[in-house]
């Protein structure tokens, strides 16, 4: 899962008190980690950003973060049995769902489904970790698209699963244009011109992120019909971010820079996979706010605040709530 944020008193507009997230991005226990999206929303409905479940003496009166650094949305054994080996501490979506429902039991009992009722649920950037596992792994692209829509209904179904245990409000982000972030152009770089598109990014991989994302934005239209009292809002991070890239002065971001890393070294995007930011001696750039990527894989604070002005605008009103 990602996180539930709690919703904020409004004279016309429902309140949301409590946010959740269950995700794949941020650590499970309190570490000094740099703001994501979710802190960003947290931030944006006046609340303070969300502790982690596992960090077991944290407050979680305005809400709890489940996310596991990268967790899958499908189990390890679907993966497994199509000879993809992932890390031992793998926390796919499941996992992460069941501690959702272990915390609702101990903190609310029999008034969870109204608590969240006045909550907002969001499931983060589910699949990205997924397809990364199976294209580092050199598996094709042709082979990956064929596990989209297990991975999709992977995500659909923990959808499903909120909505029983009574949310009435689930942001659903969409995954990053994978030929954007550094890591990707640097372990696959093409030797044709034409394999890039206009911002230099990887054509094949946001083609797969794209068909993803579509594949998404349908399946969340059917399980929409299938709650129609329940606003399921799909979180385009895949457009904010293109939206970053293609127009960088009217963000405050350095255009020589917007395909590299502030932390890293080496070559033309500063990533190299020997040498990742925070080993000894690698630094980081001295204006990480001109970035959009951090490390190669993650983007800066800036990123995120830039990409979560964008969504909370959409996402308000389609939640019919007010700040």
């Amino acid at each position: 899962m990602s996180s539930v944020l709690p919703a904020l008193p409004s004279s016309s507009a429902p309140t949301v008190p409590l946010t959740v997230k269950l995700s794949s991005e941020d650590p499970p226990a309190a570490s000094p980690t740099a703001a994501v999206i979710t802190d960003f929303i947290s931030q944006s409905f006046k609340l303070s950003f969300l502790n982690a479940y596992l960090d077991r003496g944290a407050s979680f009166s305005q809400g709890v973060n489940f996310a596991v650094a990268g967790a899958t949305a499908l189990d390890t054994s679907f993966w497994t049995a199509r000879n993809i080996r992932l890390p031992t501490w793998n926390t796919p979506l499941s996992n992460q769902l069941n501690w959702f429902k272990t915390h609702l039991q101990s903190t609310c009992g029999s008034r969870c489904a109204e608590n969240l009722k006045k909550s907002i649920v969001i499931m983060g950037e589910w699949g990205g970790n997924d397809y990364y596992n199976c294209f580092f792994q050199r598996k094709q692209i042709t082979e990956v698209r064929t596990y989209v829509p297990f991975v999709v209904a992977g995500i659909m179904r923990g959808i499903k699963e909120v909505i029983q245990l009574g949310a009435t409000r689930v942001l659903v982000p969409s995954i990053y244009p994978l030929g954007c972030l550094p890591l990707y152009l640097t372990s696959f770089p093409d030797n044709n011109t034409s394999g890039y598109d206009q911002l230099g990014c990887l054509r094949n991989f946001n083609d797969f992120a794209s068909y993803h994302n579509r594949y998404m934005v349908r399946a969340i239209a059917n399980l929409q019909r299938e709650f129609p009292n329940v606003s399921i809002v799909y979180g385009d991070f895949y457009g904010a971010i293109l939206s970053l890239i293609r127009n960088p002065s009217s963000f405050g971001f350095n255009q020589n820079t917007l395909l590299s890393a502030c932390c890293g070294t080496g070559g033309r995007h500063n990533f190299n996979f020997r040498t990742v930011c925070g080993a000894a001696g690698i630094n980081a750039c001295a204006n990480p706010a001109q970035y959009v990527h951090w490390d190669g894989i993650h983007l800066t604070d800036e990123a995120h605040r830039r990409i979560t002005e964008v969504l909370v605008r959409d996402m308000l009103a389609k939640f019919n709530c007010v700040v």
